[in-house]
């Protein structure tokens, strides 16, 4: 089985980012991971370019740490893969896979986008999109509910190292009752962090684009790290603030 972590981020894209993308490199793969997507915190999140900058030179400093990995990931046997992680108006967060940093790179009008513009365009363009951790409740949320994007989301990360079981439960039953793909991801922010548990996939056959993991996901070909241990978890849950879903 082959590992792949679907979800962190490099000091030079996200402000929480504590370790450089080349960093993660020779760590994932000491801890027998076969790749990594690279999912900083985009324009509207907890990014780390200063949003003032013009649009060509935060993208720039943006793709820092994606490249930077890929960069270090050379002649090793590990893949490297982009994506990013947005957030928009109520703290809801989105991984999103498939697009090229230059379609990003030749749309500065993201800058304005809401939440289902945002998504529709992405879908549109043939991005995957996951919604990560949609249970999460944290003090930095700005409204009085939770939103699930039901109508836009391929999937759903249904383990998530930072989250508690019961966040993740809740994901899980969502997913389940929705019949949609899952995945996992450890959110991990810094190589050599300490997490209870590093989540992912495994996948049966290695793959070597981004392209190929998302259709090995789409496939139901993927199995997610740490899902077992949600089985204790009671399913008569109730999420932190109510939810709309969209």
């Amino acid at each position: 089985m082959f590992k792949y972590e679907l979800h962190l981020h490099t000091q030079e894209g996200s402000k929480c980012g504590h370790s450089e993308g080349k960093e993660y490199v020779d760590f994932y793969m000491n801890m027998g991971y076969s790749g990594i997507v690279i999912t900083d915190h985009f324009y509207h999140g907890n990014t780390r370019p200063d949003k003032k900058l013009p649009w060509s030179q935060y993208m720039d400093e943006y793709l820092a740490g994606y490249y930077n990995a890929k960069q270090a990931a050379e002649g090793k046997d590990f893949g490297v893969f982009f994506g990013i992680e947005e957030r928009f108006e109520t703290g809801d967060e989105y991984l999103v896979y498939g697009l090229e940093p230059e379609w990003f790179i030749s749309r500065p009008e993201i800058r304005d986008m809401k939440r289902i513009e945002f998504l529709t365009a992405v879908k549109e363009s043939g991005g995957f999109i996951i919604q990560a951790h949609p249970y999460r409740y944290r003090s930095y949320f700005k409204g009085d509910h939770l939103t699930i994007s039901s109508s836009f989301v391929h999937a759903y990360e249904v383990f998530n190292s930072c989250n508690t079981p019961e966040e993740n439960k809740l994901a899980l039953i969502l997913a389940e009752s929705e019949k949609k793909p899952m995945v996992g991801g450890s959110d991990r922010h810094k190589a050599n962090d300490y997490l209870d548990i590093n989540s992912g996939i495994l996948l049966k056959e290695k793959v070597y684009d981004i392209h190929a993991l998302i259709e090995a996901i789409k496939a139901g070909k993927s199995s997610v790290i740490g899902i077992e241990g949600l089985n204790s978890v009671t399913d008569n849950l109730t999420p932190a603030l109510p939810t709309i879903s969209i």
